[in-house]
């Protein structure tokens, strides 16, 4: 298993040093997908892994370590929507 594994992620390795990774749609997690793919890992299931695959089982399968990593995980992003909304809320206000 472990040179299935270490094989599995030098050929995603390979075909993905050459590709631009972006945000949306050929990322970590495609990168992820296309190793585990390589190796014919099958988990809960899945045989044929893909972006949307993986994010649905690390959103229903995985866990944080801690309730502090889950606020340290999220804090930028609630920050970011508190504010755009108190920023709409003064500019309709003004209004």
């Amino acid at each position: 298993m472990k040179q299935r594994w270490d094989d599995g992620a030098r050929q995603a390795n390979g075909i993905y040093k050459t590709r631009m990774h972006n945000l949306c749609c050929d990322n970590c997690h495609s990168h992820v997908a296309c190793a585990w793919n390589t190796m014919s890992l099958q988990a809960y299931g899945i045989q044929q892994w893909n972006t949307v695959k993986l994010c649905f089982l690390m959103f229903f399968k995985g866990g944080f370590v801690s309730m502090s990593n889950v606020v340290k995980q999220f804090r930028t992003f609630l920050l970011l929507i508190f504010l755009t909304l108190l920023g709409l809320v003064i500019i309709t206000a003004t209004w």
